[in-house]
C-alpha cells in the first residue's frame, strides 16, 4: 500500500486543486517555485558562512586545541573528550554532526559509552544556527529576540544531560575495591613485588599513542592466573638469576579491548583477530586470565625479542621463528629469549599463543568464559 501514496498524493493534490478549489495548479506551481528560488538565494550566504566556518574550525587544528585544553576540565566532570566535537558541532550542522558521531561509533564501537553519549546527544537537541538561518531567513526574520538563547540553553540541556544520563545507564563500572572482591581479582605485585610492571596502555607507549587506561596504573589478574605469574617468576629467577618477568598488560576491561579493535580497522576483520580478539565475544584478558610481558633483567630493562610489544606482522610469530632465524630476520638471542620467556610461562601452566610472542592465556577461552565473567 505504502508504495501507492506518492503516486496518489502527485496526482490527488493537483487534481483536487483544479476540480474542486478551482485553482490554477500550473501558475501557482511556477509562481512558488520562483518564491523558493529567491528564498534560496537569500539564505545560501548563511549556510556557506556555516559550512566554510566549520571546516576552518576543524582544518586549522583549532578544534585539537580546543580539546587538548579542555581535557583535565572534562576529565573532572566526567564529560568524555571524545564527546566534545560532536556538543560542539550539533548546533551549527546536522550533516556535520552526523558524520562526527559516525566517526565516534566506528573508532569506539557501537557498545562503547562514548558512542551511546554521542547518539543520545545527536538525538536530544536541534541544530539551532542552522534552524535560525533557514528558517527564519527564508521568511526575513531578522532580530530573533530570544530564540538564540532559548535554543542554546536547550542544547546545553540535551548536552549535558546526555552524559548523566548515559553515565548512569551504560557506564562500566570502576575497579573499586568493590569490584576488585567481586571479580575476585589481585594486585600482582601484592603477591610478588619482584615482578616488574609497566602497563603500555596506561600510557602513550602503545600502537594507538595514547593512554587509553587512564587512571587504571596496577595490573590485575584472578587469583589462579595471579599465582601461576608468581610460580613462573620463581621459576626464571631460580632457572635465570638475574632476570624477572615485566608484565605489560593483564586485566583488560571490555570497553579498552572495543578501542583496540577499532583502531586496526584498516585491516579485515577476518584478519583482525590474528592481532586483537573481537571485543564481542571477548578477549581471555577481559576476563583477567591473560597476561602480555616480557624478559628483563635486575633494573627493569626489557630483553632484546626482535619486536617491540605490540608488533603487528609476521615477526612477532612464535610460529614463524625458526624460518625467521634461518633468513636472518631474527638473531639467535632473540631467539634465545622468547625460548626462555615460554619456557618459565609454560612450566607454570600458562599457553603462548601463534602470533604474538609476549601473550600466554592462563586457560583455554572456554575454561575462562565458564569460570569467569567478562569484566566489562
Amino acid at each position: 500500500m505504502s508504495r501507492y501514496i506518492i503516486p496518489l498524493l502527485l496526482v490527488g493534490i493537483p487534481f483536487y486543486g483544479l476540480a474542486v478549489k478551482k485553482v490554477k495548479v500550473y501558475e501557482s506551481f511556477v509562481e512558488g517555485a520562483k518564491d523558493g528560488f529567491t528564498i534560496a538565494v537569500r539564505i545560501i550566504p548563511y549556510l556557506v558562512a556555516i559550512l566554510v566556518s566549520i571546516g576552518m574550525f576543524r582544518a586549522s587544528g583549532a578544534l585539537d586545541m580546543l580539546l587538548t585544553l579542555l581535557s583535565p576540565v572534562l576529565n573532572f566532570i566526567g564529560f568524555p573528550p571524545e564527546n566534545l566535537p560532536l556538543a560542539l558541532m550539533r548546533p551549527l550542522s546536522g550533516s556535520g554532526s552526523l558524520g562526527l558521531l559516525t566517526d565516534l561509533i566506528n573508532q569506539h564501537g557501537t557498545e562503547s559509552l562514548i558512542a551511546k553519549i554521542g547518539a543520545t546527544m545527536f538525538g536530544s537537541t536541534e541544530t539551532t544556527f542552522y534552524v535560525l538561518a533557514v528558517y527564519f531567513g527564508s521568511v526575513g526574520i531578522r532580530r530573533s529576540r530570544h530564540a538564540l538563547a532559548a535554543g542554546l540553553i536547550a542544547d546545553a540541556v540535551g548536552i549535558f544531560s546526555a552524559v548523566y544520563i548515559c553515565r548512569l545507564l551504560f557506564a562500566a563500572p570502576a575497579l573499586t575495591n568493590d569490584s576488585i572482591k567481586q571479580y575476585d581479582l589481585v594486585n600482582i605485585q601484592e603477591l610478588d613485588p619482584s615482578i616488574f610492571v609497566e602497563l603500555k596502555y596506561s600510557t602513550a607507549d602503545n600502537f594507538m599513542n595514547t593512554d587509553v587506561y587512564g587512571d587504571l596504573e596496577t595490573c590485575y589478574l584472578r587469583k589462579a592466573p595471579a599465582r601461576m605469574l608468581v610460580k613462573a617468576n620463581t621459576f626464571l629467577r631460580e632457572t635465570h638469576p638475574g632476570l624477572r618477568l615485566l608484565v605489560y598488560d593483564g586485566l583488560r576491561p571490555r570497553h579498552i579491548q572495543w578501542k583496540l579493535w577499532n583502531t586496526i580497522d584498516h585491516i579485515p576483520e577476518s584478519e583482525r583477530t590474528q592481532f586483537v580478539a573481537d571485543p564481542r565475544s571477548g578477549s581471555i584478558h577481559n576476563f583477567g586470565a591473560a597476561v602480555d610481558l616480557t624478559l628483563a633483567d635486575s633494573s627493569g630493562s626489557p630483553l632484546d625479542m626482535g619486536t617491540k610489544y605490540d608488533f603487528f606482522g609476521e615477526l612477532a610469530f612464535p610460529a614463524l621463528e625458526d624460518s625467521l632465524l634461518e633468513i636472518g630476520e631474527l638473531t639467535s638471542q632473540q631467539v634465545t629469549n622468547r625460548q626462555i620467556l615460554r619456557n618459565v610461562m609454560k612450566t607454570a601452566g600458562f599457553s603462548p599463543i601463534t602470533t604474538e610472542w609476549w601473550h600466554f592465556d592462563a586457560f583455554p577461552y572456554q575454561v575462562t568464559k565458564s569460570k569467569y565473567a567478562i569484566v566489562e
